[in-house]
């Protein structure tokens, strides 16, 4: 962590990293300090781990990123762990959370993601796609989760390069819009660390 005053980001893993940087801008994003979890089971530990840096004095302030998946009181109660990891309400830094989509529904970044690809003819035929392939997802834990980053994936590879990855899907025609409406909520949420 640097030796100066930085907002603290906690996310979940790469895709929630490279949605972040995306979304916040160069600016916004200039000014914050990003780890990566590399797992939802690993947030309060990394939580933990970033609250005895030296430098995590200099953060003014600390948030988490976290998917919501298929189960809205869970992220809240790994969110809740792992902002208490981070020094609790006894801090004079701000910390909060924002759980993609929105905190409540279920789903992930990809489910925002989804909301925001740029090209509506595609967006289209990677729905009748996954139409005619039915529900393969159905039997699955975070069947909504997995729907979203299949269809992602399958959209992402109709592209003109086939061999994206997911934060190259930003800066491509026909990718993902990080100006989205959609957006705006994490936005802002980054905006405020």
């Amino acid at each position: 962590m640097p030796p100066r005053p930085f907002g603290f980001l906690l996310v979940e893993g790469g895709d929630e990293q490279g949605v972040c940087a995306a979304v916040a801008g160069p600016i916004v994003w200039g000014g914050l300090w990003c780890w990566n979890a590399q797992g939802r089971d690993k947030l309060v530990r990394e939580a933990a781990l970033a609250a005895k840096d030296p430098n995590f004095s200099f953060a003014r302030s600390a948030g988490i990123v976290l998917d919501v998946e298929d189960d809205p009181a869970a992220a809240h109660a790994l969110a809740a762990g792992a902002l208490a990891a981070l020094g609790g309400t006894g801090t004079a830094r701000a910390l909060d959370a924002f759980l993609s989509p929105d905190g409540m529904s279920h789903g992930s970044i990809e489910t925002l993601c989804r909301r925001a690809v740029r090209d509506a003819a595609l967006a289209a035929c990677v729905d009748a796609l996954v139409g005619c392939a039915g529900h393969p997802h159905a039997s699955q834990r975070n069947a909504q989760v997995a729907a979203d980053k299949g269809w992602l994936k399958a959209y992402l590879s109709m592209l003109a390069d086939p061999t994206l990855r997911f934060h190259q899907a930003f800066s491509t025609a026909g990718g993902i819009d990080p100006a989205h409406p959609t957006f705006d909520p994490l936005r802002a949420f980054l905006g405020k660390l």
